[in-house]
């Protein structure tokens, strides 16, 4: 992403050019002959340049979106733009400044056309110019204005290959993005059948035990029921996961309300969810890091401070969303089971891709997790 400096020296040497460009331009438009007037010639040279000027603004302008429904018009008011800069040059051929703007048409035309056809037409300008020039000026072809049309040439040859290799490296660093974020899901769809199932192993040896000595029923029952809630809860996420591998993304106030209920499934603490803002559509970058990190968050809130209650705050903001996940802290005994997600360690990975944040930390007898990510 371009700083805020580097635009304002960008608009400050593309307009200091322009202001030169123009003002050079009509002061030879003034002071050359044929001079502008009101018949003849010097009419003609005024509707050219009217003309040229509006077929090359009005090129630039049309198809600027790579899959604009006007593109090719756009590409061909530049042309006929460069045609009148032709016309114009046999009328004032020591002027040249019709040829000066256009190289901007020329410029756009390198970038639009596929390579070749580009390529063609800036050849055929400049045997245009050696020609005019060798027929229309006393002291021959203006090799200055050719050796600028060469040059502006190969510096489109070297930009489109440059802008080519920086898409390449895109699609590349997507592509490995792609492949990461599939291993993180199935590292994810591990620890999470982990997770459960070893939880559900200890709940139901329990149960056994209570049943084969005749002991509380209800302890044994309510040992089920727990291995119950963690399966269906595990179901649950590993669904989730499977469905993010396959690229469906829901929205995240729906995912989180989902995981506000298996948290209360497999704890029987309230995990309460509050969103403020309109709600609307985000990114599925943000939207997945946004799932992923409230998942892990409430996954580390069982695991690391269980009897603890949970808090999930999203809010949608102009430019941003803002996820929050705070809890009260611990009040039984840490169990360690098998299995884990990727942590705080991953959760900031997964922020940063997208130019997101995210701050963690003490809260009071609890921990904080803030995510912002740009949406």
């Amino acid at each position: 992403m371009k700083t805020t400096g580097e635009r304002v020296t960008r608009v400050l040497v593309i307009g200091i050019l322009l202001t030169w460009g123009i003002t050079s331009y009509v002061r030879g438009f003034l002071h050359e002959e044929p001079k502008p007037a009101w018949h003849g010639i010097g009419l003609a040279l005024v509707v050219l340049n009217l003309v040229m000027f509006a077929l090359l603004g009005a090129g630039i302008w049309l198809g600027r979106s790579k899959d604009a429904p006007y593109r090719v018009p756009g590409i061909v008011l530049l042309v006929a733009s460069m045609v009148a800069a032709m016309v114009l040059y046999t009328i004032a051929p020591h002027a040249g400044g019709g040829f000066f703007f256009c190289m901007a048409g020329l410029w756009v035309l390198m970038m639009r056309l596929p390579l070749r056809w580009g390529i063609t037409v800036s050849v055929l300008t400049i045997a245009a110019i050696g020609g005019l020039g060798e027929g229309f000026r006393s002291s021959g072809a203006d090799l200055g204005l050719m050796s600028a049309f060469v040059g502006l040439t190969l510096g489109a040859v070297a930009s489109r290959q440059g802008k080519a290799a920086q898409e390449a490296t895109h699609r590349a660093e997507a592509a490995n993005a792609v492949l990461a974020e599939r291993s993180h899901l199935a590292r994810e769809i591990h620890d999470i059948l982990a997770h459960s199932l070893s939880a559900q192993i200890v709940h139901l040896e329990g149960a056994r035990l209570l049943l084969a000595r005749d002991g509380d029923r209800v302890q044994a029952l309510d040992r089920v029921e727990r291995a119950r809630n963690l399966a269906r809860s595990g179901l649950e996420e590993t669904r989730r996961a499977l469905a993010t591998l396959r690229g469906e993304v829901a929205e995240p106030k729906e995912v989180i309300a989902e995981l506000a209920e298996e948290f209360y499934a497999s704890t029987g603490r309230p995990c309460d969810v509050q969103v403020t803002g309109v709600p609307r559509e985000v990114s599925p970058q943000a939207g997945l890091a946004v799932v992923r990190t409230a998942q892990e968050a409430l996954t580390n809130v069982r695991k690391h401070a269980p009897g603890a209650r949970a808090q999930v705050t999203l809010r949608y903001l102009r430019d941003e969303v803002q996820l929050e996940v705070t809890d009260t802290g611990g009040t039984e005994p840490v169990v360690e089971l098998p299995g884990g997600g990727y942590g705080l360690v991953g959760m900031r990975e997964r922020a940063e891709l997208i130019d997101g944040t995210l701050v963690t930390g003490p809260d009071g007898k609890g921990f904080r997790v803030s995510l912002r990510v740009p949406a």
